[in-house]
């Protein structure tokens, strides 16, 4: 197995081939934020010679927020550095909003729209670029790199949050991709050492690990595969294409698959649904994270997830039983198939361009990525860094070990390239209907697979 230090530098050499593949300048989500007409008046003020003398703020008091979404690891712990900082700098407050994941998007497109966002923001890859259609609708970070360091991420890594028009929206904090957590016991019961390399082995495998379930979930239906999240389908169904076709998901502007590639996909998921392999949509329940009791009490046998998740999903897992996980590829569509991953930023943090205190909330970035007091309480709650000292400071002090090192080695080794607007909330709802109705039983795979070839092109046409 890699050091971690020697799978940051290779993976950062990676990220040239995705950073590639920039986003376009039109797209955009439903209720596109107005970008304001030009950043604030007070402009950050530079350090003193000696940055040991410097203070945010000239030393006055300052008030700022920051959000972010998660689940209560990652509330804590960047609650906890949020105090440090401001035991550092007492003259300095640091209010936070935090919650789900799920609504998130939404609730920051309202605050965008109406000016009141918060200073610094947790931010998705996907919104960056499609905020603003291409615009950066946040602070030009490059204004303020006189107080965050920018030399901490590659140029590469850089590329992925810089929009058309040029500007740095937001500092990725790491690279993710999605890969499979499994149960090795239940492998092991089913007479197997290694996890399915195909669909149709994992099919097999849920067919007899689903004897015996009930039509509904009453507590004890067992399954070889179980969706952790709604957008686990999702990033699935793109990537079983993406391997089978050796295309992504558009070009251009372009959809690029036909029906037939298309449909092919679709009753590979029905076939998981119909062998028991993975529950129907009425059998999964809420709530749809790893605290599902399905997964928690060992009866979900698989889940998709980030890279950066491993430690929470496999936290969940039977009480922390992590050596009873192991980590694999998703399963080829086809014998000796692709089994690439499609990998993109894991999240970053932007700055809001209404903040009447930019220069601050730049220096709190800074503090959370270098300062190695934060960066041992961050620990791995945000994921795998990827900035220069993080990752020092993760290899270290082993921060990133185990089943999260294996997952990053697996990014390596089967590097992905993730189409820009993957995660684009204009072409993403629109998926999760027709998955729904597909699973659901109100359309076949012929319909579905129409219905996402022409509902994706006009989601791509409305954005021009």
């Amino acid at each position: 197995m890699k050091k971690y230090a020697t799978i940051v530098s290779v993976l950062l050499a990676a990220t040239m081939l995705v950073s590639a593949c920039t986003p376009t300048n039109n797209a955009a989500p439903a209720a596109t934020p107005a970008a304001p007409a030009a950043t604030p008046a007070n402009e950050p003020a530079a350090p003193a010679d000696e940055p040991g003398e410097w203070l945010p703020n000239n030393g006055n008091a300052a008030t700022i927020r920051m959000s972010w979404w998660g689940a209560d690891p990652r509330h804590e712990a960047l609650i906890a550095a949020l105090d440090l900082y401001m035991d550092r700098y007492p003259h300095i407050t640091v209010d936070h909003e935090f919650g789900a994941f799920q609504g998130w998007m939404d609730n920051m497109v309202i605050q965008l729209a109406g000016q009141v966002e918060p200073d610094i923001m947790q931010v998705n890859y996907a919104w960056v670029h499609a905020f603003g259609g291409g615009t950066n609708v946040f602070l030009d970070l490059n204004t303020v790199s006189n107080v965050l360091d920018l030399s901490e991420w590659s140029p590469e890594l850089l590329n992925f949050m810089t929009t058309a028009d040029g500007q740095l929206g937001a500092v990725p904090h790491g690279v993710t991709g999605r890969v499979v957590i499994y149960d090795r016991e239940m492998l092991a019961e089913h007479d197997l050492s290694s996890f399915p390399a195909t669909f149709d082995e994992w099919i097999e495998l849920g067919s007899s690990v689903s004897v015996g379930n009930a039509g509904l979930d009453q507590g004890n239906n067992t399954y070889a595969f179980y969706p952790l999240g709604p957008e686990t389908i999702d990033v699935m169904f793109l990537q079983m294409l993406y391997n089978n076709t050796g295309k992504n998901m558009e070009e251009n502007g372009q959809m690029l698959h036909t029906v037939e590639e298309v449909r092919e996909i679709f009753e590979i998921i029905g076939r998981m649904t119909e062998s028991g392999a993975m529950p129907t949509f009425e059998q999964q329940e809420p709530p749809h994270d790893a605290t599902n009791p399905v997964w928690m009490e060992g009866r979900g046998g698989s889940a998709f997830e980030w890279v950066g998740n491993i430690f929470l999903a496999g936290g969940n897992f039977m009480e922390n039983d992590l050596d009873r996980l192991g980590i694999a590829n998703l399963p080829a569509v086809a014998p000796g198939g692709g089994q690439a991953i499609m990998q993109r930023p894991s999240l970053g943090h932007a700055i809001s361009r209404n903040s009447d205190y930019p220069e601050v909330a730049a220096h709190l970035l800074n503090f959370l990525y270098t300062d190695e007091e934060a960066l041992l309480i961050i620990a791995h709650h945000l994921g795998v860094p990827f900035s220069r000292t993080a990752a020092a400071i993760a290899e270290r002090d082993e921060i990133i070990q185990g089943l999260q090192l294996e997952g990053v080695d697996l990014l390596i080794n089967n590097h992905g390239i993730m189409s820009p607007l993957f995660e684009d909330p204009n072409l993403r709802q629109p998926r999760f209907s027709i998955f729904e109705a597909f699973r659901t039983g109100s359309i076949d795979a012929e319909t579905a697979a129409e219905r996402f070839l022409s509902e994706q092109q006009s989601a791509l046409d409305n954005m021009r």
